[in-house]
């Protein structure tokens, strides 16, 4: 079996294995005690706003929601539902690599890479999203990834044979649901000046207006002007109308130099001049290319950086970008608690010492002795977690599992209490 690929823009979760490429919207509509996931929820858009959430994704948590989304507690419990549904739609994955946009955070990146373990799930490889993207003969430049919410700029530096990503800014209001709004918006006023009929009157004719975009957007690409039905009603709109769209990415980004790499989501709207567009096809060829000489037992890093075409050696994969886990330990703790190292650097004398929880550590010991409920213990001196409560913890770290707990690791229970392994020096 080859290599699979998801590749986590929000807009569009998209899994590629093998021939077969499966997308889904990351989008929930929630209805009586189930949830719709993708194309069905976007549907639901403009009819059921209430019910519907565009931000699971970006905003994987475990913290609880502040307002009830039928039976979900927090966004992690979203994320496991429509990941789930994407690789039942599958035949199954073989060697995962997950092509991460940069503003996926490390605490979330961890989360995530718990709930894959619950699903069966164990990725091999993690690459920044960017750097797959971005095609490294254009040299120095901007890429641009549209999410629903917000477009992501990332900073690709190609220089002395390497290729890296170094900053990364989120520019909030522009994402691709913030684009189709402005274009719906626009579709709306031609519809009103040629028939004196508004879509948006109700939400109806709203959403038909809406299903209807990306279909308006992919005719206008070869043609000045198209005709849009919205039922018994027809107008036209003009590609110059729907430029202020593209325009307002082009303003976004005005000061920046360098060649420009988007998205095939955002090259569909006009007004924006670029100079290479990334598909799923060209983010896993470039993954397979970049993953030719990877081990699958290598330690899981967050890769950022590669060598170029012309470059002679290979990159050095021990050198990553994954940041540093001290923001998971509990600003309660005192001086006496020594920071969590990266997982992927964590020595092998690294041994974690205690577990936190609630903001009180508690020592590891041959048993759980004070019923800490996460079945925490040490076996020939390894912490590991007990096989009676496996089932109910989730261990998410990029580096400890099960059989070896890491410092920095987070253990996440079944009933939402959350604890973090860490280092207690004496």
């Amino acid at each position: 079996m080859s290599r699979a690929f998801l590749d986590l823009t929000d807009a569009n979760l998209t899994l590629s294995a093998g021939q077969q490429v499966i997308r889904s919207p990351g989008i929930v509509l929630s209805q009586a005690d189930d949830f719709l996931f993708g194309d069905a929820a976007f549907a639901q858009l403009k009819r059921r706003p209430l019910d519907v959430r565009t931000d699971m994704l970006s905003q994987l948590a475990t913290t609880p929601l502040g307002n009830t989304f039928g039976n979900a507690r927090h966004t992690a419990d979203l994320v496991y539902e429509h990941l789930k549904g994407l690789f039942e739609s599958g035949d199954g994955v073989n060697s995962l690599c997950l092509i991460a946009p940069g503003n996926l955070e490390q605490p979330q990146l961890e989360l995530l890479l718990g709930i894959l373990g619950a699903l069966g799930v164990n990725p091999s490889a993690v690459v920044d999203r960017a750097l797959l993207a971005h095609p490294a003969e254009l040299g120095s430049g901007l890429n641009l990834n549209l999410q629903w919410r917000q477009l992501l700029v990332s900073e690709v530096t190609v220089d002395a044979n390497l290729c890296q990503v170094d900053k990364i800014t989120a520019v909030p209001g522009l994402g691709y649901l913030d684009l189709l709004e402005l274009c719906l918006e626009e579709c709306a006023d031609a519809c009103v000046d040629q028939t004196r009929f508004d879509p948006r009157r109700s939400a109806e004719s709203e959403q038909t207006l809406l299903d209807a975009l990306p279909g308006v957007l992919a005719a206008l690409k070869d043609r000045p002007e198209v005709s849009v039905e919205l039922g018994t009603t027809s107008f036209k709109v003009s590609r110059s109308r729907l430029e202020k769209a593209g325009q307002k990415i082009a303003s976004a980004i005005s000061a920046k130099t360098g060649a420009l790499s988007i998205d095939e989501s955002l090259s569909v709207f006009p007004g924006i001049a670029f100079d290479a567009v990334a598909s799923i096809d060209s983010l896993t060829a470039a993954a397979e290319d970049l993953l030719l000489d990877h081990s699958d037992d290598q330690p899981l890093t967050r890769i950022s950086k590669r060598r170029t075409a012309n470059a002679v050696t290979p990159v050095d994969e021990s050198v990553d970008t994954t940041e540093n886990t001290d923001a998971m330990i509990a600003s309660a703790l005192s001086d006496k608690v020594s920071k969590a190292p990266a997982p992927a650097t964590a020595g092998q004398d690294d041994q974690p010492t205690h577990i936190l929880v609630d903001a009180v550590a508690h020592r590891i010991s041959d048993t759980d002795e004070q019923g800490l409920g996460f079945g925490v213990i040490k076996r020939d001196g390894v912490a590991c977690i007990d096989e009676a409560l496996r089932d109910l913890v989730n261990v998410l770290s990029v580096s400890g599992s099960h059989d070896r707990l890491t410092v920095g690791s987070r253990l996440y229970r079944n009933d939402g209490k959350e604890a973090v392994i860490i280092i207690v020096e004496s």
